[in-house]
């Protein structure tokens, strides 16, 4: 409805704006908290150099390193069994296993 010069709303559609403004600064502190989230999981992810030695436990292979064990993940490693290796990757828990994702691995004794 308009009143001279100005637009008078009734109360229906005065909630309909408060609504709808709850709704938008509710959608963009949702995604500035996600956007955070994303940066840490992306901070936590850097590539990481291992040292340790090869070793198969059961069906998997483990590179065993001055501060534990890594189960290897995404190269295979068969060939490196009882070698000192160097071991490039994304190092991530599960659990109670520490795993690398390994991008490259290198004999450190050649």
């Amino acid at each position: 409805m308009t009143r001279g010069c100005c637009t008078v709303f009734t109360s229906k559609e005065r909630l309909m704006a408060k609504r709808t403004v709850r709704i938008f600064v509710s959608a963009v502190f949702a995604a500035f908290l996600f956007s955070i989230c994303i940066t840490g999981v992306v901070r936590g992810a850097r590539e990481q150099i291992l040292m340790g030695y090869v070793v198969k436990q059961g069906k998997q292979f483990v590179i065993e390193a001055d501060d534990g064990d890594y189960i290897v993940k995404g190269k295979d490693v068969s060939k490196l069994v009882d070698k000192l290796v160097e071991a490039t990757g994304i190092i991530t828990q599960s659990g109670k296993e520490d795993i690398i994702i390994v991008r490259s691995i290198d004999d450190a004794q050649e």
